[in-house]
């Protein structure tokens, strides 16, 4: 009777360790293939909008700025899930650890996707799942770089300046995180070299 017992017990073991094989397996292969995609495609359509401070943007065609104490820029798009699983957008992934960027995305809001003005998003942004081939309205806030580093900038704002067409989205599948840069594929906004005084006005320096 003890043996059948113990027979019985061992048998169970190797099944609940087969099992417990299984899952972990079975778990590391969706973190593989979740890892593995780029699931998030934004829409055709973007608009950009600008706070008071960057009323003088130039051309609705061919906008430049110049880095401004509290200017900041507006990004309206929408976001799709093309991928096969559903995903939840959790936020705003980091944004480029460049010292010489003026202006870096810092806030997300839920929109319509058109209106490029926070009064026409909502407040806030929460965490939104995604199923396959659906998509939201977002706004995205772009200001001033906090991590700039004035030094590295001339008096005479020599070299190339910077553009506005990217930022990056933090998402989970099932739980796992991870993160996607976003590229409209084209320059919504030229951003102009700054000073190293315009930059260390717009810190507050």
């Amino acid at each position: 009777m003890t043996r059948l017992r113990d027979r019985e017990g061992g048998a169970l073991t190797k099944v609940l360790a087969t099992l417990l094989v299984l899952a972990l397996l079975a778990s590391a292969a969706l973190f593989v293939y979740t890892r593995s995609q780029d699931p998030l495609a934004l829409g055709v359509d973007a608009s950009v909008g600008y706070n008071a401070v960057l009323a003088d943007h130039g051309t609705p065609s061919d906008p430049l700025v110049k880095l401004e104490p509290n200017g900041q820029i507006y990004l309206a798009t929408t976001v799709r899930n093309e991928g096969s699983l559903p995903i939840t957008i959790t936020g705003l992934g980091q944004p480029p650890a460049d010292e010489q960027t003026p202006y870096v995305p810092v806030e997300l809001h839920l929109g319509d996707g058109k209106t490029a003005d926070p009064a026409g998003s909502t407040s806030g942004f929460e965490p939104t799942r995604l199923n396959p081939g659906t998509g939201i309205g977002v706004l995205v806030v772009f200001a001033a770089n906090s991590k700039l580093i004035c030094s590295v900038f001339t008096d005479t704002s020599e070299g190339s300046g910077t553009e506005i067409r990217s930022f990056t989205l933090k998402y989970t599948t099932y739980g796992i995180p991870d993160s996607q840069t976003l590229d409209v594929g084209h320059t919504l906004v030229a951003v102009a070299r700054p000073t190293r005084t315009e930059c260390e006005q717009a810190l507050g320096g």
